[in-house]
């Protein structure tokens, strides 16, 4: 093996195993930042977009992005011309191949083309990595400025050798970040986490996450949550739903709501006083309403709560917090 090829090795050795510290010990928030900076010295370019995406009609629909040196607005001008990117039909046709795209060249697609003068960007490294589970496609493209030197055969090779990591250390960091917080977490049990997008697409969760939402929506295959993410959104539903931002992700942690906790407030101002022995009547007075609204709330209450009697609601009311 000559000098030069052992050094690349070397180089290519120590690439990995610094990804992989860097996807245990960094929080979720700075990783794809330090991960392509570790790149960078191995592979040197200028922009990039580590990102994934969902299939719509053969062309990718964006749903988390990280750019390097590039702004927010770059993500939204691309899908303006993404019908005339041809590189998707290139690494999307040879999932785990790098195509090398000259943005200048007299055959390059106008929309492309304006896309790099817009950028200053004169070559593109690109490689596609497809879960075959969720059929997401994990993305990333290295940009090189006009002028620089060009991507070469041996930079395909290494970008190809390197998805496989990057992936996988994406998935490691992911799980470590849920380990964390529920180490963080006061009151833990019958909690999941998990790790969506903003469109609500799963990319990674405990498997006690899933069978919590199985056992609400037992129809549910994935990989979009089947409810809304909006906090202030009604949630008709026995879970309880906290959702709290990790970088450009969410990070969703739910747990089965304790019996009680499905009751309106109303209804709860019912139960509290039926079950420590008032009557309909007595409630009715101290609530301000009709006797017949409280028999209405009672059948509410013991539907919701799976009972049948004041005694069982007595026993609810005062059993110790989870």
């Amino acid at each position: 093996m000559s000098r030069i090829a052992t050094e690349l090795l070397d180089a290519f050795s120590s690439t990995t195993l610094e990804l992989q510290r860097l996807a245990r010990d960094t929080p979720i928030e700075r990783f794809r930042s330090l991960a392509l900076a570790e790149l960078q010295r191995l592979l040197p370019f200028h922009k990039a977009w580590w990102g994934r995406s969902a299939m719509n009609d053969g062309i990718p629909e964006p749903q988390s992005s990280h750019l390097h040196n590039l702004p927010a607005r770059y993500v939204t001008d691309w899908q303006l011309i993404r019908h005339e990117d041809t590189t998707i039909d290139r690494v999307h046709a040879n999932l785990g191949q790098a195509a090398i795209v000259d943005l200048h060249a007299t055959d390059t697609p106008p929309g492309l083309r304006w896309l790099g003068e817009r950028y200053g960007i004169g070559e593109l490294l690109c490689i596609v990595h497809t879960d075959p589970e969720t059929a997401l496609s994990d993305h990333l493209a290295l940009y090189r400025n006009p002028g620089a030197p060009r991507f070469t055969g041996q930079d395909r090779l290494l970008i190809n050798q390197l998805m496989r990591h990057l992936v996988v250390a994406v998935s490691t960091n992911q799980i470590h970040t849920l380990a964390n917080r529920r180490e963080g977490l006061s009151n833990p049990r019958n909690l999941a986490l998990a790790i969506c997008d903003a469109r609500g697409i799963l990319h990674c969760a405990e498997r006690g996450f899933v069978e919590l939402l199985l056992s609400e929506w037992p129809d549910w295959t994935g990989p979009r949550l089947p409810m809304s993410l909006d906090p202030l959104a009604p949630q008709d539903c026995r879970l309880q739903i906290e959702v709290s931002a990790a970088g450009d992700l969410l990070l969703v942690a739910a747990r089965s709501l304790v019996p009680l906790q499905r009751l309106s407030a109303r209804e709860n101002d019912v139960a509290q006083r039926f079950g420590e022995g008032m009557t309909y009547k007595e409630i009715a007075r101290e609530l301000g309403v009709a006797p017949n609204t409280v028999r209405h709330h009672i059948r509410t209450i013991y539907s919701k709560l799976g009972v049948n009697d004041k005694a069982r609601i007595a026993q609810l009311l005062h059993a110790p917090p989870d």
